[in-house]
């Protein structure tokens, strides 16, 4: 199926929010630019133990659309709103990572605040504001239904599609408080791969595989509780997706609940409210969204991304193939004929997928 304005509205959102490295380079026409920014990315996750990922990258002058540079000559530190404060390491080009669990001097806590502090080797100094790290309420059922609307194939002509869209129940007071929670949804799809036999095969070596896969990360997914006059979301709709051979052998889908400050709601919601925009590719885009970073030397530099601190409960739900109630058709087929290739490459060696392993999950009941 065609889905061109969705490509172009997830390079439009990476272009305002400088996240360039979760894009790989398309040579598209596009006007010089002077933009010489970083771009900072990182989530402090309460949990045992807790940990914090930081990626920064810089948006250089371009010509077209490329990926961020990953920065490495920076020093990044993360700070309580008690002015402890701890190195964090590098561990690859670009990213920065850390287990906090206690020993390093820094307590990670919910109902306390924290910023993160990126130097460069220049001096310049970036700090984050303070964000409030807060409870999250534990999600309660998800749940789907499948839809079939008209849409166009590969060959442009009017098809009927099926589509499985998921929902979310879930409180939104916070247990103990009578607050209510501002939330982000992160939700990732992990289905089951068994590959292709070769005909005539006495013993197969037959391999099952998983693939994880996180889904329409395009579009941020978040609820501002503090301005519903709600207690209680009910089918909540989340994402959807094409009823296509993931499906066909089993499927979880697993959404992780965040809570998140109303800052960070109104970045991810300006940022949702650009993907949901329509409109010609070359038609002059929305203004820049900052996050909630400053070079402290100069507030007016442009500095993308944000910095989360958040607590997170995360839930489950398997989807038989006998759920589902459609003939799904598989992208390989059971067995490949003596003389023949498969049609691609995974359908006899499964691994080759992308995020695949051949280890069951912990979770996985059928």
């Amino acid at each position: 199926m065609i889905r061109m304005k969705q490509i172009r509205i997830a390079i439009a959102v990476l272009l305002l929010t400088g996240l360039w490295s979760c894009l790989s380079q398309i040579d598209l026409p596009a006007p010089a630019t002077d933009a010489d920014n970083l771009a900072i990315t990182a989530t402090l996750r309460l949990g045992s133990p807790s940990t914090i990922v930081v990626d920064i990258t810089k948006v250089n002058n371009f010509s077209g659309f490329n990926a961020g540079l990953p920065v490495n000559d920076v020093t990044v530190e993360l700070r309580d709103e008690s002015g402890v404060q701890v190195f964090i390491p590098p561990l690859f080009s670009g990213r920065f990572e850390s287990v906090l669990d206690g020993s390093n001097g820094i307590s990670i806590e919910s109902g306390k605040s924290y910023q993160l502090i990126v130097t460069t080797a220049q001096g310049a100094i970036y700090t984050s504001s303070l964000e409030r790290l807060t409870a999250v309420p534990d999600p309660s059922d998800l749940s789907f239904e499948i839809e079939t609307r008209a849409a166009i194939n590969e060959s442009g002509n009017i098809v009927d599609e099926d589509f499985i869209r998921f929902f979310i129940d879930t409180p939104l007071e916070i247990a103990g408080t009578g607050d209510k929670a501002v939330l982000k949804w992160d939700v990732e799809g992990v289905y089951k791969f068994v590959e292709s036999v070769p005909e005539n095969v006495q013993v197969p070596n037959q391999k099952t595989c998983y693939v994880s896969q996180d889904l329409q990360l395009e579009r941020p997914l978040v609820f501002n509780g503090k301005e519903s006059g709600k207690d209680f979301l009910t089918q909540q709709f989340l994402i959807e997706e094409l009823l296509d051979h993931r499906f066909k052998q089993g499927f979880y889908l697993i959404v992780n609940q965040q809570s998140i400050t109303e800052r960070a709601y109104e970045y991810w919601e300006n940022i949702r409210k650009i993907v949901d925009i329509s409109g010609n590719f070359f038609d002059e885009p929305p203004g820049k969204i900052r996050g909630n970073f400053t070079n402290i030397d100069d507030p007016s530099e442009d500095v993308f991304g944000y910095f989360s601190a958040i607590e997170e409960k995360t839930i489950r739900f398997y989807i038989a193939p006998s759920a589902i109630g459609r003939n799904i058709f598989p992208i390989c087929p059971s067995i490949i004929p003596s003389g023949t290739d498969p049609p691609h490459i995974f359908c006899l060696d499964c691994v080759r997928l992308n995020n695949s392993t051949t280890i069951k999950p912990d979770y996985w009941v059928e």
